[in-house]
Protein backbone atom coordinates (compact mmCIF):
# COMPACT_ATOMS: atom_id res chain seq x y z
CA UNK A 1 0.00 0.00 0.00
CA UNK A 2 1.33 3.36 -0.81
CA UNK A 3 0.57 6.99 -1.19
CA UNK A 4 1.74 8.26 -4.39
CA UNK A 5 2.41 11.80 -5.43
CA UNK A 6 3.40 12.89 -8.79
CA UNK A 7 5.78 15.16 -9.50
CA UNK A 8 5.51 17.46 -12.65
CA UNK A 9 7.91 16.56 -15.32
CA UNK A 10 7.89 19.94 -17.01
CA UNK A 11 9.20 21.45 -13.94
CA UNK A 12 11.66 19.18 -12.07
CA UNK A 13 12.41 16.69 -15.14
CA UNK A 14 11.57 14.05 -12.60
CA UNK A 15 9.74 11.05 -14.24
CA UNK A 16 8.57 9.03 -10.80
CA UNK A 17 6.72 9.32 -8.42
CA UNK A 18 7.00 11.03 -5.25
CA UNK A 19 6.49 9.32 -1.93
CA UNK A 20 6.11 11.46 1.52
CA UNK A 21 9.04 9.55 3.41
CA UNK A 22 8.14 9.38 6.31
CA UNK A 23 8.40 6.40 8.12
CA UNK A 24 8.97 3.22 8.83
CA UNK A 25 7.06 0.38 7.55
CA UNK A 26 3.90 0.92 10.12
CA UNK A 27 2.52 -2.51 11.50
CA UNK A 28 -1.32 -3.20 10.90
CA UNK A 29 -3.47 -5.41 12.90
CA UNK A 30 -4.87 -7.88 11.53
CA UNK A 31 -6.17 -7.08 7.73
CA UNK A 32 -2.96 -5.27 7.51
CA UNK A 33 -0.46 -7.00 9.52
CA UNK A 34 2.66 -7.35 7.18
CA UNK A 35 1.60 -4.72 4.93
CA UNK A 36 4.47 -1.94 4.54
CA UNK A 37 3.65 1.40 4.26
CA UNK A 38 6.71 2.90 2.70
CA UNK A 39 5.51 6.48 2.89
CA UNK A 40 3.49 8.19 5.46
CA UNK A 41 3.55 4.93 7.44
CA UNK A 42 2.19 7.24 10.32
CA UNK A 43 -1.05 7.59 8.01
CA UNK A 44 -3.57 5.15 7.12
CA UNK A 45 -5.96 5.06 4.17
CA UNK A 46 -8.28 7.16 6.30
CA UNK A 47 -5.90 10.14 5.23
CA UNK A 48 -6.37 11.42 1.53
CA UNK A 49 -4.71 14.47 0.96
CA UNK A 50 -2.52 16.76 2.14
CA UNK A 51 -4.73 19.73 1.01
CA UNK A 52 -5.67 22.66 3.91
CA UNK A 53 -8.62 21.43 6.38
CA UNK A 54 -9.65 24.72 6.73
CA UNK A 55 -10.25 25.63 2.98
CA UNK A 56 -13.39 24.35 2.74
CA UNK A 57 -14.31 22.62 6.28
CA UNK A 58 -14.64 24.82 9.45
CA UNK A 59 -12.55 23.07 11.25
CA UNK A 60 -9.71 20.37 10.81
CA UNK A 61 -10.42 17.16 13.10
CA UNK A 62 -8.71 17.30 16.31
CA UNK A 63 -6.39 15.05 16.24
CA UNK A 64 -6.71 11.79 19.03
CA UNK A 65 -3.18 12.62 20.72
CA UNK A 66 -3.45 15.39 23.45
CA UNK A 67 -2.71 18.82 22.08
CA UNK A 68 -0.61 21.38 23.91
CA UNK A 69 -1.04 24.70 25.27
CA UNK A 70 1.68 26.81 22.95
CA UNK A 71 3.80 29.44 25.03
CA UNK A 72 4.99 32.81 23.80
CA UNK A 73 7.25 33.27 26.35
CA UNK A 74 9.96 30.74 25.82
CA UNK A 75 9.32 29.66 22.44
CA UNK A 76 10.73 31.10 20.01
CA UNK A 77 12.75 30.11 16.53
CA UNK A 78 15.04 32.55 14.38
CA UNK A 79 17.67 32.01 10.99
CA UNK A 80 21.41 32.25 12.01
CA UNK A 81 23.67 33.44 9.41
CA UNK A 82 25.43 30.52 8.08
CA UNK A 83 29.15 30.27 9.00
CA UNK A 84 32.12 28.27 11.06
CA UNK A 85 33.30 28.14 14.48
CA UNK A 86 36.93 28.22 12.75
CA UNK A 87 38.45 28.50 9.43
CA UNK A 88 37.26 25.98 6.85
CA UNK A 89 34.15 23.27 7.20
CA UNK A 90 33.70 20.95 10.35
CA UNK A 91 34.39 17.25 9.15
CA UNK A 92 31.35 15.14 8.85
CA UNK A 93 32.52 13.30 12.05
CA UNK A 94 31.83 16.82 13.77
CA UNK A 95 28.96 18.10 11.69
CA UNK A 96 27.11 14.68 13.11
CA UNK A 97 28.35 15.09 16.43
CA UNK A 98 26.93 18.36 16.99
CA UNK A 99 23.47 17.72 15.27
CA UNK A 100 22.40 14.14 16.30
CA UNK A 101 21.76 15.34 19.69
CA UNK A 102 18.82 17.62 18.27
CA UNK A 103 17.45 14.90 16.34
CA UNK A 104 14.65 12.23 18.09
CA UNK A 105 12.84 9.38 16.61
CA UNK A 106 8.69 9.70 17.37
CA UNK A 107 6.86 6.77 17.55
CA UNK A 108 3.26 6.83 16.95
CA UNK A 109 0.17 4.61 17.58
CA UNK A 110 -3.15 5.20 15.00
CA UNK A 111 -5.92 3.78 14.42
CA UNK A 112 -7.65 2.44 11.28
CA UNK A 113 -11.29 1.28 10.41
CA UNK A 114 -11.95 -1.07 8.04
CA UNK A 115 -15.48 -2.67 6.76
CA UNK A 116 -15.99 -6.43 6.54
CA UNK A 117 -19.33 -7.30 5.22
CA UNK A 118 -20.76 -3.57 5.96
CA UNK A 119 -19.79 -4.66 9.90
CA UNK A 120 -16.75 -1.53 10.87
CA UNK A 121 -13.91 -2.81 12.19
CA UNK A 122 -10.98 -0.87 14.62
CA UNK A 123 -7.60 -1.63 14.46
CA UNK A 124 -4.18 -0.32 16.00
CA UNK A 125 -1.56 0.24 13.83
CA UNK A 126 2.01 1.99 14.55
CA UNK A 127 4.77 3.89 12.77
CA UNK A 128 8.13 5.97 13.64
CA UNK A 129 9.45 8.86 12.07
CA UNK A 130 12.01 11.93 12.88
CA UNK A 131 11.67 15.38 14.54
CA UNK A 132 14.12 17.92 15.36
CA UNK A 133 14.63 19.80 18.57
CA UNK A 134 13.88 23.64 18.84
CA UNK A 135 13.95 24.59 21.80
CA UNK A 136 15.71 23.88 25.15
CA UNK A 137 12.64 23.44 27.43
CA UNK A 138 10.78 20.43 24.58
CA UNK A 139 9.23 22.04 21.48
CA UNK A 140 9.99 19.78 18.72
CA UNK A 141 9.75 19.90 15.05
CA UNK A 142 8.43 16.89 12.61
CA UNK A 143 6.16 16.44 9.35
CA UNK A 144 2.45 16.74 9.66
CA UNK A 145 1.98 13.69 8.27
CA UNK A 146 4.25 11.70 10.72
CA UNK A 147 1.50 12.55 13.42
CA UNK A 148 -1.83 13.85 11.91
CA UNK A 149 -4.06 11.46 13.77
CA UNK A 150 -2.04 10.02 16.35
CA UNK A 151 -3.90 8.16 19.23
CA UNK A 152 -0.73 8.26 21.07
CA UNK A 153 3.25 9.69 20.25
CA UNK A 154 6.34 8.99 22.03
CA UNK A 155 9.23 10.73 21.59
CA UNK A 156 12.85 9.03 22.09
CA UNK A 157 15.91 11.52 22.28
CA UNK A 158 19.61 10.49 21.29
CA UNK A 159 20.46 9.25 24.87
CA UNK A 160 17.53 6.99 24.42
CA UNK A 161 15.51 8.67 27.24
CA UNK A 162 11.77 8.47 26.12
CA UNK A 163 8.88 10.97 26.96
CA UNK A 164 5.28 11.06 25.79
CA UNK A 165 4.52 13.76 22.98
CA UNK A 166 1.36 15.88 22.76
CA UNK A 167 0.68 17.96 19.48
CA UNK A 168 1.00 21.81 19.50
CA UNK A 169 -0.26 22.38 16.08
CA UNK A 170 0.04 21.57 12.44
CA UNK A 171 0.13 23.49 9.07
CA UNK A 172 -0.80 20.50 5.97
CA UNK A 173 -0.18 22.92 3.66
CA UNK A 174 3.71 22.85 4.68
CA UNK A 175 3.71 19.63 5.95
CA UNK A 176 4.67 20.96 9.57
CA UNK A 177 3.75 19.61 12.85
CA UNK A 178 5.07 20.70 16.09
CA UNK A 179 4.76 18.53 19.40
CA UNK A 180 5.85 18.75 22.75
CA UNK A 181 7.05 17.07 25.43
CA UNK A 182 7.79 17.49 29.08
CA UNK A 183 11.26 18.38 29.10
CA UNK A 184 14.25 20.96 29.90
CA UNK A 185 17.63 20.80 29.04
CA UNK A 186 17.03 19.92 25.45
CA UNK A 187 20.46 20.74 22.88
CA UNK A 188 17.81 22.38 19.95
CA UNK A 189 18.88 22.75 16.42
CA UNK A 190 20.65 25.44 15.36
CA UNK A 191 18.42 27.01 12.41
CA UNK A 192 20.52 27.81 9.23
CA UNK A 193 19.96 29.93 6.60
CA UNK A 194 18.69 27.80 3.58
CA UNK A 195 18.38 30.82 1.16
CA UNK A 196 22.38 30.78 1.17
CA UNK A 197 22.57 27.50 -0.03
CA UNK A 198 24.03 26.32 -3.01
CA UNK A 199 23.77 23.46 -5.79
CA UNK A 200 26.80 21.11 -4.96
CA UNK A 201 27.24 22.43 -1.14
CA UNK A 202 27.75 19.25 1.20
CA UNK A 203 24.88 18.06 3.72
CA UNK A 204 24.06 15.85 6.31
CA UNK A 205 20.79 14.05 7.18
CA UNK A 206 19.91 12.38 10.19
CA UNK A 207 17.10 10.53 11.24
CA UNK A 208 15.01 7.30 12.49
CA UNK A 209 14.80 5.25 9.30
CA UNK A 210 12.97 2.28 9.19
CA UNK A 211 11.75 3.19 12.75
CA UNK A 212 14.63 1.10 13.95
CA UNK A 213 17.36 3.34 13.44
CA UNK A 214 17.33 6.30 14.95
CA UNK A 215 20.74 8.86 14.86
CA UNK A 216 21.56 7.57 11.30
CA UNK A 217 23.57 10.17 9.33
CA UNK A 218 23.95 9.87 5.72
CA UNK A 219 25.66 12.28 3.83
CA UNK A 220 25.35 13.75 0.03
CA UNK A 221 24.95 17.17 -1.74
CA UNK A 222 22.70 19.79 -2.31
CA UNK A 223 20.84 18.79 -5.81
CA UNK A 224 18.61 21.49 -6.07
CA UNK A 225 17.71 24.50 -3.56
CA UNK A 226 14.18 24.86 -5.48
CA UNK A 227 12.84 22.11 -7.20
CA UNK A 228 9.16 22.93 -7.08
CA UNK A 229 7.58 19.36 -6.42
CA UNK A 230 3.54 18.13 -6.06
CA UNK A 231 3.38 16.55 -2.87
CA UNK A 232 -0.03 14.74 -1.95
CA UNK A 233 -1.87 17.06 -4.05
CA UNK A 234 0.10 20.43 -2.91
CA UNK A 235 3.04 21.73 -4.53
CA UNK A 236 6.04 22.52 -2.26
CA UNK A 237 9.25 24.21 -3.45
CA UNK A 238 11.62 21.78 -1.58
CA UNK A 239 16.06 21.61 -1.21
CA UNK A 240 16.83 18.23 -3.50
CA UNK A 241 19.22 16.30 -2.18
CA UNK A 242 21.11 12.85 -2.93
CA UNK A 243 21.61 11.72 0.56
CA UNK A 244 19.89 8.48 1.46
CA UNK A 245 16.21 9.22 2.91
CA UNK A 246 14.57 6.00 4.27
CA UNK A 247 11.15 5.48 5.60
CA UNK A 248 11.16 6.63 8.93
CA UNK A 249 13.70 9.94 7.81
CA UNK A 250 10.57 12.70 7.87
CA UNK A 251 10.83 15.04 10.03
CA UNK A 252 14.19 14.54 10.70
CA UNK A 253 17.17 17.46 9.80
CA UNK A 254 19.17 18.12 6.83
CA UNK A 255 22.53 19.83 8.35
CA UNK A 256 24.74 21.78 6.59
CA UNK A 257 28.42 21.62 7.07
CA UNK A 258 28.15 24.24 9.58
CA UNK A 259 26.31 21.99 11.44
CA UNK A 260 22.88 23.63 11.10
CA UNK A 261 19.57 22.56 10.28
CA UNK A 262 18.30 24.04 6.71
CA UNK A 263 15.99 21.10 5.91
CA UNK A 264 13.32 19.55 7.46
CA UNK A 265 13.00 16.08 5.71
CA UNK A 266 9.56 14.66 3.90
CA UNK A 267 9.68 13.19 1.01
CA UNK A 268 11.86 10.89 -1.54
CA UNK A 269 11.52 9.45 -4.77
CA UNK A 270 10.16 5.85 -4.91
CA UNK A 271 10.47 4.69 -8.60
CA UNK A 272 13.04 1.51 -8.24
CA UNK A 273 14.75 3.04 -11.42
CA UNK A 274 15.72 6.07 -9.13
CA UNK A 275 18.11 6.80 -6.57
CA UNK A 276 19.42 9.97 -4.58
CA UNK A 277 16.25 11.87 -4.72
CA UNK A 278 15.46 13.03 -1.79
CA UNK A 279 13.84 16.33 -0.81
CA UNK A 280 13.46 18.31 2.58
CA UNK A 281 11.36 21.52 3.45
CA UNK A 282 13.60 24.70 3.51
CA UNK A 283 13.54 26.04 7.14
CA UNK A 284 13.67 29.74 5.46
CA UNK A 285 10.05 29.49 4.34
CA UNK A 286 8.73 27.79 7.35
CA UNK A 287 10.45 29.67 10.31
CA UNK A 288 7.27 31.93 10.77
CA UNK A 289 4.78 29.11 10.75
CA UNK A 290 6.75 27.21 13.49
CA UNK A 291 7.32 30.39 15.70
CA UNK A 292 2.83 31.02 14.82
CA UNK A 293 2.15 27.38 16.18
CA UNK A 294 4.82 27.72 18.79
CA UNK A 295 3.05 31.10 19.92
CA UNK A 296 -0.63 30.52 18.87
CA UNK A 297 -1.34 26.75 18.01
CA UNK A 298 -1.80 27.49 14.34
CA UNK A 299 -0.39 29.53 11.46
CA UNK A 300 -2.35 32.78 11.57
CA UNK A 301 -3.63 34.85 8.32
CA UNK A 302 -4.97 32.03 6.62
CA UNK A 303 -7.75 31.94 4.37
CA UNK A 304 -11.41 30.62 5.37
CA UNK A 305 -14.22 30.65 3.24
CA UNK A 306 -16.39 28.75 6.05
CA UNK A 307 -18.52 26.31 4.22
CA UNK A 308 -19.12 22.50 3.59
CA UNK A 309 -19.05 21.00 0.23
CA UNK A 310 -19.24 17.93 -1.33
CA UNK A 311 -17.92 16.95 -5.37
CA UNK A 312 -20.81 16.92 -8.37
CA UNK A 313 -21.20 16.77 -12.01
CA UNK A 314 -23.50 18.87 -13.55
CA UNK A 315 -24.93 16.65 -16.72
CA UNK A 316 -24.25 18.18 -20.25
CA UNK A 317 -27.14 16.24 -21.92
CA UNK A 318 -25.25 13.27 -22.66
CA UNK A 319 -25.01 9.89 -21.45
CA UNK A 320 -21.06 10.49 -20.83
CA UNK A 321 -19.39 13.54 -19.45
CA UNK A 322 -20.43 16.96 -17.91
CA UNK A 323 -19.18 19.97 -15.86
CA UNK A 324 -16.97 18.71 -12.57
CA UNK A 325 -18.15 21.79 -9.63
CA UNK A 326 -18.62 21.18 -5.79
CA UNK A 327 -21.79 22.18 -4.59
CA UNK A 328 -22.35 23.57 -0.71
CA UNK A 329 -23.91 21.34 2.11
CA UNK A 330 -23.42 23.77 5.03
CA UNK A 331 -22.59 27.28 5.17
CA UNK A 332 -21.24 28.06 8.96
CA UNK A 333 -23.03 30.55 11.14
CA UNK A 334 -20.61 33.90 11.34
CA UNK A 335 -18.54 32.80 8.52
CA UNK A 336 -17.06 34.56 5.10
CA UNK A 337 -19.00 32.72 3.05
CA UNK A 338 -22.57 33.47 5.06
CA UNK A 339 -21.48 37.27 5.09
CA UNK A 340 -21.12 37.03 1.11
CA UNK A 341 -24.60 35.55 0.75
CA UNK A 342 -23.59 32.12 0.01
CA UNK A 343 -26.39 29.59 0.36
CA UNK A 344 -27.05 25.69 0.98
CA UNK A 345 -27.58 24.62 -2.60
CA UNK A 346 -25.07 26.52 -4.35
CA UNK A 347 -22.78 25.47 -6.96
CA UNK A 348 -19.28 27.10 -6.81
CA UNK A 349 -17.89 27.06 -10.55
CA UNK A 350 -14.87 29.32 -10.52
CA UNK A 351 -12.96 31.45 -8.20
CA UNK A 352 -11.63 34.43 -9.70
CA UNK A 353 -12.22 32.81 -13.01
CA UNK A 354 -10.18 29.36 -11.89
CA UNK A 355 -11.80 26.55 -12.28
CA UNK A 356 -12.98 24.75 -9.26
CA UNK A 357 -13.64 20.96 -10.24
CA UNK A 358 -13.85 19.37 -6.85
CA UNK A 359 -13.06 19.55 -2.91
CA UNK A 360 -9.24 19.80 -3.17
CA UNK A 361 -9.31 21.96 -5.96
CA UNK A 362 -11.32 24.66 -3.72
CA UNK A 363 -9.21 24.05 -0.80
CA UNK A 364 -5.85 24.97 -3.33
CA UNK A 365 -7.36 27.71 -4.90
CA UNK A 366 -8.46 29.52 -1.51
CA UNK A 367 -4.85 28.24 0.00
CA UNK A 368 -3.71 31.31 -2.70
CA UNK A 369 -5.26 33.91 -0.57
CA UNK A 370 -4.61 35.39 2.98
CA UNK A 371 -7.37 36.16 5.61
CA UNK A 372 -8.45 39.64 4.27
CA UNK A 373 -8.15 38.96 0.73
CA UNK A 374 -11.52 39.45 -1.53
CA UNK A 375 -12.57 37.39 -4.18
CA UNK A 376 -15.11 36.80 -6.76
CA UNK A 377 -16.88 33.24 -7.18
CA UNK A 378 -18.94 32.47 -10.33
CA UNK A 379 -21.61 30.68 -8.55
CA UNK A 380 -24.57 28.83 -10.18
CA UNK A 381 -27.85 29.02 -8.24
CA UNK A 382 -31.75 28.01 -9.23
CA UNK A 383 -30.14 27.18 -12.89
CA UNK A 384 -28.64 30.54 -12.86
CA UNK A 385 -25.13 31.99 -13.35
CA UNK A 386 -24.06 34.40 -10.86
CA UNK A 387 -21.03 35.89 -9.01
CA UNK A 388 -20.54 36.85 -5.32
CA UNK A 389 -17.85 38.72 -3.50
CA UNK A 390 -16.11 36.80 -0.79
CA UNK A 391 -13.69 38.59 1.78
CA UNK A 392 -12.28 35.98 3.52
CA UNK A 393 -11.69 35.30 6.88
CA UNK A 394 -9.24 33.70 8.99
CA UNK A 395 -8.98 30.28 9.81
CA UNK A 396 -8.63 29.39 13.41
CA UNK A 397 -8.71 25.68 14.48
CA UNK A 398 -11.42 24.35 16.47
CA UNK A 399 -10.20 23.94 20.79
Amino acid sequence: MEYNCSSKQKRTGVGASVLIAVTVMAVVIGLFAGVVLMNQSLRSERNQTAALPAATEPAATEPAAETAAPTAETAQVSIVPNGFAYDGQYTRAQVVELAAPSVVGIDGVFETTVSYWGRPQTYEQQGSGSGVILTEDGYIATCAHVVDGAKKLTVTLNDDTSYEATIVGTDSRNDLAIIKIDATGLIPATLGDSDMLTVGEDVIAIGNPLGELRGTATSGIISAVKRTIEVEGTEMELVQTDAAISPGNSGGGLFNASGRLIGIVNAKVSDTSAEGLGFAIPVNSVVNEINDILHYGYVTGRAYLGVYTQNVTLSNGYFYGGTNCVQITEVIAGSAAEAAGLQVGDLILEIDGKAVSSNDALSDAIAAYNAGDTATLTIRRDNSRDTVTVTFGEYVPAK
